[in-house]
């Protein structure tokens, strides 16, 4: 299976693409009924379906009536890829023809093409909507042919078999782990916020001097896990690991340093003070690039 990554990168998606899916989701709603009927009669027509390939049809119409509901709510990460990928490698299941999956999609196109020229007036809204729409149904198609013909290898190659398994299960402890950390970011979270709030009791009963610099300190932790579990929901969501987030991690820390030599009014020496300052000053530097890279990619 494709993962978020690549297909955004290969099909250019991005957040206007999605605002312009749910744009079109009000609008599409009063049409859901009868785009599945429409959609089961092109496809009685344009293929000569066996007796039990036409039950299954009628007893699935509520999964025909999911994609076409998920379809516009603008999220295009892995738990959508993962729900075409069943339905594609069960068209193969049934047995239907390949050509199926690229008629049916190319039947939505043009029915969907007509509702938004009808609803749509506006010519550049029109334009732009009419772009993210195809964008989205290329990658449909692409999604659920993939599983399609990975159906179809895996019937003559245990190789295959195997390999798919393997990573099904790889993926299932990866999640896993990301699900435990996000859970002990949580839980970290939350015991920060509880001592920084002791902090500003403490603070605002008279002990200034010292409890100022301890709860500017749990503030800059309570930002470092929140910046952590950000990236933690990103990645279970589908997006891309962002090393920048570490390298702020690190550069916080340093600034958190002479954050509360500062406030101590510690003389130090010349060398800590020159550590300090030129590790924030690499650090940034380094974090700026990253960013910008990571921007680009």
């Amino acid at each position: 299976m494709r993962y978020q990554n690549s297909l955004q990168k290969h099909y250019d998606l991005s957040e206007k693409d999605m605002e312009n899916m749910l744009y079109l989701q009000p609008i599409m709603e009063n049409y859901r009924d009868n785009f599945i009927n429409e959609y089961y009669d092109a496809l009685v027509n344009k293929f000569s379906l066996t007796e039990k390939q036409h039950d299954i049809l009628i007893t699935n119409k509520d999964k025909l009536g999911e994609w076409f509901d998920r379809l516009f709510e603008g999220k295009m990460n892995n738990a959508y890829y993962s729900f075409l990928y069943k339905e594609g490698a069960d068209v193969q299941k049934y047995n239907f023809e390949p050509d199926y999956l690229t008629a049916m999609i190319s039947f939505t196109r043009l029915w969907l093409h007509e509702r938004v020229f009808q609803n749509v007036d506006d010519q550049v809204k029109r334009k732009s909507v009419l772009i993210s729409l195809h964008k989205v149904l290329d990658i449909n198609n692409e999604v659920m042919m993939g599983a399609f013909y990975d159906k179809i290898v895996s019937k003559y190659s245990s190789v295959f078999s195997l390999r798919k398994a393997v990573v099904d299960i790889a993926e299932r402890f990866s999640l896993l782990m990301h699900i435990i950390l996000v859970a002990v970011l949580i839980g970290l979270t939350v015991m920060s916020v509880v001592i920084f709030a002791q902090d500003i009791l403490l603070l605002i009963k008279g002990h200034a001097e010292t409890m100022l610099i301890t709860a500017l300190g749990s503030l800059l932790i309570i930002w470092v896990l929140v910046e952590l579990l950000h990236t933690e929901i990103q990645i279970i969501k589908g997006g891309k690991f962002k090393t920048s987030v570490f390298i702020s991690v690190a550069l916080i820390a340093f600034i958190r340093d002479l954050l509360i030599i500062t406030l101590k009014h510690e003389k130090g020496n010349i060398t800590q003070y020159g550590f300090i300052l030129s590790s924030i000053l690499i650090l940034g530097l380094i974090f700026w690039l990253t960013v910008k890279t990571e921007t680009k990619d």
